[in-house]
């Protein structure tokens, strides 16, 4: 039969030759698990910039970090509301996730006040409108507390 330095020679000329086999099935790996992960991030923003998305993750009442994300990308993608029309469904929109984030148990009402003092302040040709719709959701939602 064949000597113990045959068999170390053959393994080690075996092991050689899966190497690149071996290598490039990580990198394809490794590439994918890349690729998967930026597409999910790519999906999030998109979501994010859909405004009904976020009034359903305020009216879910979720953690107080999912809160805060869907208040930045708010002030990030609607805050400036421009001269949009008060008949659009765009309006329509934007006062709804404002009521719904005075709604939101995931926030206190001290949060919903300071937000509500940025929204007019740089809306202050909706200020009657946006005060409104906070004081009614705040009233409701103490009544709500209360029963």
């Amino acid at each position: 039969m064949h000597t113990l330095d045959f068999f170390v020679l053959i393994w080690i000329l075996l092991a050689l030759t899966l190497l690149p086999f071996v290598g490039l099935s990580a990198g394809f790996v490794a590439y994918q698990a890349i690729k998967e992960y930026l597409a999910g991030h790519e999906d999030k923003d998109k979501l994010l910039k859909d405004i009904n998305y976020l009034i359903g993750r305020l009216k879910n009442n979720e953690s107080a970090e999912s809160v805060n994300e869907a208040i930045e990308a708010f002030k990030k993608h609607f805050m400036p509301f421009g001269d949009i029309s008060k008949e659009s469904k765009d309006y329509q929109n934007r006062m709804d996730f404002i009521s719904a984030l005075a709604w939101c148990n995931g926030i206190d009402i001290d949060e919903v006040v300071k937000h509500r003092e940025e929204l007019v302040k740089l809306n202050s040709n909706f200020k009657k409108e946006i005060e409104t719709i906070v004081g009614a959701a705040l009233k409701n939602r103490e009544e709500n507390k209360k029963k």
